[in-house]
């Protein structure tokens, strides 16, 4: 019979914990990927915030709008849409709108005739902020910031696609350098946005990495070391212009040792990325 000490059960019941909670953070990022795939079981699970939204049609209360073969005042005129047709909205790029007729002609009308149209309903229609038009469309994202990683000076940049206009994957790398050791972080992660038009939207998220750190201390000799960690944010996105925003974020990191025991690090940065 096997007698182990109390110092080695305490170490294999920290262990064990580590374990549980590599394990639940894995089902917690699985279920992300899940709903991301499956729109429709989200969509029983969260209501529509996951939901593709339904093109927005139009009347036209004016006697006629005019419809230009692109989205410029370049592109010639080569249909107009008359008073009472519906027409329907596709998408938004900058000052233009892409709509479709009901015969199927397709064209863009200036975004300063919206005002001529009324909803199906006889009310005014409501339409995003110019200026955040275009980034409610987007796909990719790209940012860079800077932070305090425990004490140490934070370099980080991530890079993101949208499934959804809700929710989102990511990769992030992140450089920290401090007074007694280094590290480099590698992490993946998935991240909500329940109102993404709002100009300062909040978010959640959640990933899982590996981190390297390299003591720099002279004193007692040090190894480099490698661990795994898991990460859990909050923040807000804040539109500045276009596509460009502020991003302001707090992170959790649970840092899975293989020492006695885990750690947790606290970390705050600000930086600004670009929705293309």
């Amino acid at each position: 019979m096997t007698i182990f000490s109390a110092a080695q059960q305490q170490k294999q019941s920290r262990r064990y914990f580590s374990v549980v909670a590599g394990l639940s953070m894995v089902r917690l990022l699985l279920c992300g990927l899940l709903l991301a795939a499956q729109p429709a079981l989200a969509q029983s699970w969260f209501g529509n915030w996951f939901a593709e939204d339904e093109p927005l049609q139009v009347i036209v209360d004016d006697a006629f709008i005019n419809v230009y073969s692109g989205p410029g005042r370049g592109y010639p005129i080569f249909h107009v849409v008359e008073r009472d047709e519906i027409i329907t909205l596709i998408k938004s790029r900058t000052d233009w709108i892409k709509i479709k007729t009901k015969r199927g002609i397709v064209g863009w009308i200036k975004r300063d005739d919206m005002q001529f149209t009324l909803a199906l309903d006889g009310s005014k229609p409501e339409f995003p902020d110019t200026k955040q038009a275009d980034y409610l469309v987007n796909r990719f994202e790209m940012g860079a910031a800077y932070g305090d990683f425990a004490g140490a000076d934070s370099l980080s940049m991530n890079v993101g696609y949208r499934f959804t206009k809700n929710l989102s994957a990511e990769l992030r790398y992140a450089e920290n350098t401090g007074q007694f050791s280094d590290s480099q972080i590698i992490a993946a992660g998935i991240l909500f946005q329940p109102f993404p038009e709002l100009r300062a939207s909040p978010f959640l998220s959640i990933g899982g990495g590996t981190i390297n750190t390299f003591p720099s201390s002279t004193l007692v000799q040090t190894e480099d070391r490698e661990d795994n960690l898991l990460q859990a944010s909050i923040g807000t996105y804040v539109h500045l212009t276009g596509r460009f925003f502020l991003r302001v974020e707090y992170t959790n990191h649970y840092i899975l040792t293989s020492r006695n025991t885990n750690e947790e690090v606290n970390e705050w940065k600000v930086g600004f990325n670009v929705f293309f």
